[in-house]
């Protein structure tokens, strides 16, 4: 029963990634990944110097497939 959570904590990874913007494909790579012992990582940076610190950071440590991607921003309905 510990394993079918677990795979259903992993499917749900898919759609929360994909509703943060990432490509459905890239996500099912980081699925395949997780799946396979593998840790999944999301820092949250305001400034592209802080980008570059936390790449720095994690390729120092050995980390692998490091990735960046932007948010988007929406406006509130009725706001311009």
């Amino acid at each position: 029963m510990a394993g079918l959570g677990v795979g259903g904590a992993v499917g749900g990874l898919i759609g929360a990634l994909v509703g943060m913007g990432i490509p459905e494909y890239e996500a099912k790579r980081y699925e395949g990944r997780v799946k396979s012992g593998g840790i999944l990582l999301s820092v949250h940076c305001d400034t592209s110097a802080e980008i570059d610190r936390a790449k720095e950071l994690l390729k120092s440590t050995g980390a692998e497939d490091i990735a960046t991607s932007g948010e988007s921003t929406q406006t509130a309905k009725g706001q311009a």
